[in-house]
């Protein structure tokens, strides 16, 4: 199950992290302005978002097994349709269909795990994730530098429906095991995942973890420009740049799976926003030139380190008193919607220079902190 869960997230990922280098070369190919390359990462996402309102009934009527197989499915016919994109129209239809099947399949694969584990022991084996994720953002962003420097930008389409495979034939020895979660959600009252939504144990996590991944969405989407404008770089650079991204994500996945045998997941997540705040007062220091350009590498390490401590300990406050796939789904989709908020806003900023998309981040980091600190004191 464990492994279903970190190939449908590698898969989910890498529908970012291939793409990026290329995004450059996707603009040109298909007449894109910047900002319009920035928008196909968000078309992305908004498909990522976008399963939960079917999920749940679908999965009721099908079983997870032929849910997650239909959303892998249309995840591999999407990235064929990407690489035969010959304008923006369909470009973004191919990226939103992408993104609808592989966040259906993430979200449903992790949703898996809060039927089996809870608290502390969700916590980690969601920090176990983070190691999945953090293989796409490094081998991801190095083979999307690579592939478009030696082939076509329509090779990275063409990975990705391998990956779609990959993650499908993974299911099929899993159908035993889900089907028997299938059998056990039938027993249980249909609905009760949903009365979360007025609880402040539920969504203020949900705020802090939209919060934390709309910092992580927007620098990813602006990276290969930042560092364009900044440093000069190509999308090769900036593809090996995401190694240590990776790195730094790891370093933040193995402190929070060390951290937590010692800390609470309240304690953990509090040291993770000061992190992603310090990160980016630097982020916005360095776009208005008080600080030498190089800056930005070390604040994009830090946001990434800090994404890292935070995800696996607001997904266990959020659900620890609403266990089930429901909440776990509503979980990812509410944190993912406040994150794609924000990022369309960011689009909106681009045209207007980094800085206001430095100021937009600070504004969305703040916010974080101030939830933070606030179930911090009240315990919830």
């Amino acid at each position: 199950m464990l492994m279903l869960a970190c190939s449908t997230t590698m898969m989910a990922q890498s529908g970012v992290t291939l793409y990026l280098p290329a995004m450059p070369y996707i603009a040109t190919a298909l007449s894109m302005s910047e900002a319009e390359g920035y928008n196909s990462l968000l078309m992305y996402l908004g498909g990522a978002v976008a399963p939960i309102i079917l999920a749940a009934p679908i999965i009721r009527m099908f079983g997870r097994s032929a849910v997650l197989l239909g959303f892998c499915g249309l995840f591999f016919s999407a990235s064929l349709l990407s690489a035969w994109a010959c304008d923006d129209t369909s470009f973004y239809l191919s990226r939103l269909l992408q993104g609808f099947g592989a966040g259906g399949a993430a979200l449903i694969a992790r949703a898996l795990l809060s039927e089996t584990f809870s608290g502390a022991r969700l916590a980690r084996s969601l920090s176990l994730l983070s190691y999945a994720f953090v293989f796409a953002l490094m081998v991801g962003q190095v083979a999307g530098g690579s592939l478009v420097a030696f082939f076509r930008w329509e090779a990275v389409a063409v990975v990705m429906a391998f990956g779609a495979f990959v993650s499908a034939a993974l299911v099929l020895p899993a159908r035993q095991a889900l089907s028997e979660l299938d059998t056990d959600s039938r027993r249980r009252v249909r609905g009760s995942g949903y009365a979360c939504l007025s609880q402040p144990s539920f969504y203020m996590p949900v705020l802090v973890g939209g919060c934390g991944y709309g910092v992580f969405v927007v620098y990813q989407g602006v990276g290969v420009y930042v560092f364009d404008r900044l440093l000069g770089w190509g999308s090769t650079q900036y593809g090996m740049l995401g190694v240590w991204l990776g790195l730094a994500y790891f370093l933040g996945a193995l402190t929070a799976r060390r951290a937590l045998k010692s800390m609470s997941v309240h304690a953990l997540s509090m040291v993770g926003v000061s992190v992603l705040a310090v990160a980016i007062v630097l982020f916005l220091l360095t776009t208005l030139k008080y600080m030498d350009r190089h800056s930005a590498i070390a604040a994009y390490f830090a946001v990434w380190y800090a994404q890292a401590l935070m995800y696996p300990c607001v997904a266990s406050m959020a659900v620890k008193k609403y266990p089930g796939i429901e909440s776990m789904m509503l979980f990812s989709f509410l944190q993912q919607l406040v994150a794609l908020l924000f990022g369309a806003l960011a689009s909106l900023a681009i045209p207007f220079g980094m800085h206001i998309v430095a100021l937009l981040a600070l504004g969305l980091g703040s916010l974080g902190v101030v939830v933070m600190i606030l179930l911090s004191i009240k315990r919830i």
